[in-house]
């Protein structure tokens, strides 16, 4: 993986040098800035519970199952980052959400640029990025691009670790805007059959549509992922069949959904799944102020 371009860390006294010369990372002009250390890393120490905790989340599932509108219902305001998904009518009416469309990967280092430095004209409390599955096409057009390669030419193996690589530094990069933002990346299912090998028998699972190697950095770089689906009930209402249709999401630890909330062990187990989720359900589950509620187990 290349190196990672420097950032401005928090108390460090940035001196810019007269001459600067950009250099290319990963298609990404950077600046390299000279840094005076001012402080010892024992400042930084800290008791655990002064720690800020804005929420990294990341939702899959498939189309029409409510990941938009649970990104609607983030702390305001919004930046919906749109990698051509086009898929923003179930929030038109919101107020306090900008939405800006990428079509290439420059578009999104600009974007990852001006939420660092803190340069938008609007000081916004949440990103959203819909979806992260797009993104990763939007990547392939890149290499394909700086490999001076047609769309109809064959990815090789070199592009695929390329690809991947750009997407983990991505990933990383947006996940460290957390100190200053609430951050959830949406991503459409993919559903991986598993492998048929008698010796190392591979079971079936469920996660977020993109290359496996990103996948599993993805899981480990978010705090908590949640799988969406909508779940059918039948009612009587006034002596008739009534169909209801409730939005959900899977959090609670599962054989098959890529799923998981960390939150304090003393809090409790987690539920199985959230009805008509929200921001507010998922953050009071991280932080343990909900509790989920015991059923009670009939014995015969």
């Amino acid at each position: 993986m290349p190196a990672r371009p420097m950032r401005s860390k928090p108390k460090l006294k940035l001196t810019h040098p007269k001459k600067v010369t950009p250099k290319k990372v990963l298609g990404r002009k950077v600046v390299k800035k000279v840094a005076e250390k001012t402080t010892s890393i024992l400042d930084k120490i800290k008791p655990v519970t002064e720690l800020k905790t804005n929420l990294v989340m990341m939702v899959y599932g498939r189309s029409g199952t409510g990941k938009t509108h649970f990104g609607s219902t983030f702390p305001k305001p919004i930046l919906f980052i749109d990698t051509n998904e086009r898929g923003t009518e179930t929030i038109a009416l919101e107020e306090d959400i900008d939405v800006v469309r990428v079509t290439e990967w420059a578009e999104m280092d600009e974007l990852y640029w001006a939420l660092l430095d803190k340069t938008l004209p609007t000081e916004y409390a949440s990103i959203v990025i819909d979806q992260v599955s797009n993104l990763q096409d939007i990547g392939m057009a890149e290499v394909l691009r700086k490999g001076r390669k047609g769309r109809d030419e064959t990815f090789t193996q070199r592009n695929w670790g390329q690809l991947s690589g750009m997407l983990k530094q991505w990933i990383s990069d947006f996940r460290d805007l957390s100190d200053d933002y609430n951050l959830l990346l949406i991503a459409h299912e993919r559903v991986n059959e598993g492998g048929d090998d008698e010796d190392e028998a591979i079971e079936p699972s469920i996660g977020a549509r993109v290359m496996p190697s990103v996948s599993a950095f993805l899981d480990g770089a978010v705090d908590s992922i949640g799988s969406t689906f909508i779940k059918e009930r039948w009612e009587t209402e006034d002596k008739e069949e009534v169909r209801h249709v409730d939005y959900c999401m899977r959090i609670g630890p599962h054989a098959f959904y890529s799923t998981k909330i960390r939150r304090p062990v003393s809090a409790g187990p987690i539920p199985e799944l959230i009805v008509n989720p929200t921001f507010k359900k998922i953050k009071d589950l991280v932080t343990g102020k909900q509790k989920p509620k015991r059923k009670k187990i009939r014995r015969s």
